[in-house]
C-alpha cells in the first residue's frame, strides 16, 4: 500500500469517527432531554397540575426540541445540521451556535498552537540531551525541572505570572504590572504545562534506544555525536510522537478550561463554561463536539506522522 493510499484510508476513518462521535452525542442528548422531561413532568404532578396541563406541557416540550417526530428523522436532520453547520440557536448568546463559535475556536487555537510548538521545540531537544548526558548535570537539571513543572498546576502558574504582569491595560494609578497580552500568558501556560511531558517522553524514548546494539556498533565505529543523535532520534521518533500527542490532547482539553476561566480570553472553553452555567444545551453539545473533532484531527495528524516516520506502518 502506498503512502497516499494509507493517508486516504486514515482520512476516511477520521471522517467516520466524526460522524460516530456525533451519533454518540445525539443519543446522549436525546436521553438527557427525555430525563429532563420526566423530571419536569414529575414536578408538575407534585405541584398538583391536571393531566391535561401535563400533556400540553409534554407536547410543547417535545415540539420545541423536535422530539415529536420519528427518531430516525431527527437523527438524519442532526447529521445534515452537522455537515451544513446549522447547529441551532444559542440561548446564552442569543445567536446561532455556529456564529458563537466562529472566531472563538480560532481565539483558543491562537494560544494553544504556539504553546504546543514551544513545548515541543524545547522539550524534545532537552530530553535528547538529557538522555545522552545520563546522570550528568544536564540530566539532573532536566529531571528536577520536570518534577517542578509537574508539581505546579496551570492555574497556580498563571497566578504567579499575574502577580508580575497584567493581562489588561491599566494606567499607573491602577497599580498593575506591565501589560502582557493574555494570549501570550496563555501560550506560556500551555507550553509550561506540556514541556515536562515532552522532556520526559523524549528522554525515555532516547534512553530506550541508546542501549541497543546498533548504537554500540556506531559508537565503536567512532562516528560523531551529532550523527549518533540523528540515528537514535530517527528510531525514537515514533514513540515520541505517540506519547506526545496522547499527552497533548489529554492535557490541553483540561487546561484550556482553566486558562480561559482565569484569563480574559473569550475562546471555545469560555463559551462552553457560559453554556453550562446558563443551561444552554445546544451550545454545550456543540462545544463538546468541536473539542472531540479537534481530538480526531490530532489523531489523524498522528497517523500521518506515523506513516511518514515509519513506512512499514503504511504498508501493513
Amino acid at each position: 500500500m502506498s503512502y497516499v493510499s494509507y493517508l486516504l484510508r486514515r482520512f476516511a476513518f477520521a471522517v467516520f469517527s466524526v460522524y460516530a462521535a456525533a451519533t454518540a452525542m445525539f443519543a446522549f442528548t436525546i436521553l438527557q432531554m427525555r430525563v429532563i422531561l420526566r423530571q419536569q413532568l414529575a414536578l408538575l404532578r407534585w405541584q398538583g397540575a391536571s393531566e391535561r396541563e401535563i400533556e400540553r406541557f409534554r407536547e410543547a416540550y417535545l415540539a420545541r426540541r423536535g422530539l415529536d417526530r420519528p427518531l430516525y428523522e431527527h437523527y438524519v436532520d442532526w447529521l445534515v445540521d452537522l455537515t451544513t453547520l446549522e447547529w441551532g440557536q444559542s440561548i446564552a448568546y442569543g445567536e446561532p451556535v455556529a456564529a458563537v463559535l466562529d472566531g472563538r475556536v480560532v481565539t483558543t487555537l491562537e494560544y494553544v498552537v504556539p504553546g504546543v510548538l514551544i513545548a515541543v521545540a524545547l522539550g524534545v531537544p532537552l530530553g535528547v540531551l538529557a538522555a545522552f548526558e545520563k546522570e550528568g548535570a544536564v540530566d539532573w537539571g532536566a529531571r528536577l525541572s520536570t518534577y517542578a513543572l509537574l508539581g505546579i498546576p496551570v492555574f497556580m502558574l498563571i497566578t504567579y505570572v499575574l502577580a508580575v504582569v497584567s493581562p489588561v491595560r491599566a494606567g499607573p494609578a491602577a497599580g498593575g504590572g506591565p501589560f502582557v497580552h493574555p494570549q501570550v500568558i496563555a501560550a506560556v501556560a500551555v507550553a509550561a504545562s506540556l514541556l515536562a511531558g515532552q522532556l520526559r517522553f523524549s528522554r525515555s524514548a532516547v534512553l530506550d534506544q541508546t542501549g541497543r546494539e546498533f548504537v554500540k556498533m556506531l559508537r565503536a565505529k567512532g562516528i560523531s555525536r551529532l550523527t549518533l543523535v540523528k540515528h537514535v532520534l530517527r528510531n525514537a521518533a515514533l514513540p515520541i510522537v505517540s506519547l506526545s500527542l496522547s499527552e497533548l490532547l489529554a492535557v490541553l482539553v483540561l487546561n484550556i478550561y482553566v486558562i480561559e476561566n482565569v484569563l480574559p480570553i473569550d475562546g471555545l472553553a469560555r463559551a462552553s463554561l457560559v453554556a453550562v452555567d446558563q443551561g444552554d444545551m445546544s451550545l454545550v453539545t456543540w462545544t463538546t463536539l468541536v473539542i472531540v473533532f479537534l481530538g480526531i484531527a490530532g489523531s489523524f495528524l498522528q497517523d500521518v506522522l506515523y506513516g511518514y516516520l515509519d513506512p512499514q506502518v503504511s504498508v501493513e
